[in-house]
């Protein structure tokens, strides 16, 4: 592999691995379906363009915001199932673009294969300043891009073949700089044919009200909040936020709420400095049902909470007597 291209890849064996699918970025993964997460993860460079690639199988929630300096391209590569991207409704081959420092709200309803490229200003410029208005950053602002038949069927298969040669071929940097421009046409191609997405219905709402109770949840302290605080804080019915968490997120908010606490228990119990019993950790986040909050950890993640401790912290257990 020569120094003007790079090419790591990990495998998914939780949903924290999901938070680095994007170097630069922050977000906060919240695993909404059963099972075991999976998959492969790739982080790519030709020069210094940066490409991220994650395979999954599993559905979750993620948002975060988008690098400060650089604008976001995620192409959607594949699904088994729905997906939606920042309140669009998105199919394999479309493209989300999201503004330096924007925010970004997407939700997999199953196995999924995404495709992420952070490009700057100069190379929008050098890239597309010949293809008209899109060549200039200043016209660019976050939006959503279908994808054709073209797209799906020879750009995708093209861009994975290309990036997936990164670890078996030297590059010098004329060629760093080919294969870097053949990687920015691949996911700006929908852009630049310019057909624009409307948004869907009633998503955006939705979406608003979502924000707002984690927002509302995140300035509280660990005890659990109940539906009725939430309701009473944002001045709406339990049938108007359910709606909305269905619609926004495909769960109710109970679910939704639950697997949120779920998924911070699951990331402490990773940790190797935190020394706390899995009692204690789960009563810190909610769940004052010992035996009830097992069975839930077991139905969301596949495994019991000593189950997750032993694979990161054998030596803890030995030494502790946890609940299963």
């Amino acid at each position: 592999m020569g120094q003007f291209a790079a090419l790591r890849t990990q495998k998914i064996e939780g949903f924290e691995e999901l938070n680095e699918v994007v170097v630069g970025t922050r977000r906060e993964i919240v695993q909404l379906e059963r099972g075991k997460i999976a998959g492969e993860l790739s982080h790519a460079s030709i020069g210094d363009l940066p490409i991220d690639m994650a395979t999954f199988n599993l559905g979750f929630r993620s948002n975060g915001n988008c690098s400060k300096d650089r604008f976001g391209i995620g192409m959607l590569a594949g699904s088994g199932n729905r997906v939606t991207q920042s309140s669009y409704e998105s199919h394999p081959g479309d493209v989300l673009v999201m503004e330096p420092g924007g925010e970004f709200e997407n939700r997999y309803y199953g196995g999924a294969s995404i495709i992420v490229v952070l490009l700057s200003p100069t190379d929008i410029e050098a890239s597309l300043g010949a293809e008209g208005p899109v060549g200039d950053p200043a016209t660019w602002t976050s939006g959503h891009f279908k994808g054709t038949a073209e797209t799906v069927g020879r750009v995708i298969p093209r861009l994975q073949s290309l990036l997936g040669r990164l670890g078996d071929t030297p590059l010098t940097a004329e060629s760093a700089e080919f294969w870097k421009r053949a990687a920015i046409e691949a996911v700006t191609a929908n852009i630049v044919a310019g057909m624009p997405s409307e948004r869907d219905g009633r998503l955006p709402s939705a979406l608003r009200i979502a924000r707002q109770v984690e927002e509302y949840l995140d300035a509280q302290p660990t005890e659990p909040v109940h539906i009725s605080q939430i309701c009473s804080q944002l001045h709406v019915s339990r049938r108007t936020l359910h709606r909305a968490f269905h619609e926004a997120l495909g769960v109710g908010p109970i679910a939704f709420l639950r697997g949120r606490r779920l998924c911070a228990v699951h990331t402490a119990l990773r940790m190797s400095q935190d020394i706390r019993t899995i009692s204690d950790i789960a009563v810190q986040y909610g769940f004052q049902n010992l035996g009830r909050f097992s069975g839930y950890y077991r139905e969301l993640f596949g495994e019991y909470p000593s189950q997750t401790r032993q694979r990161h912290r054998p030596q803890l257990d030995l030494a502790q007597g946890q609940i299963s």
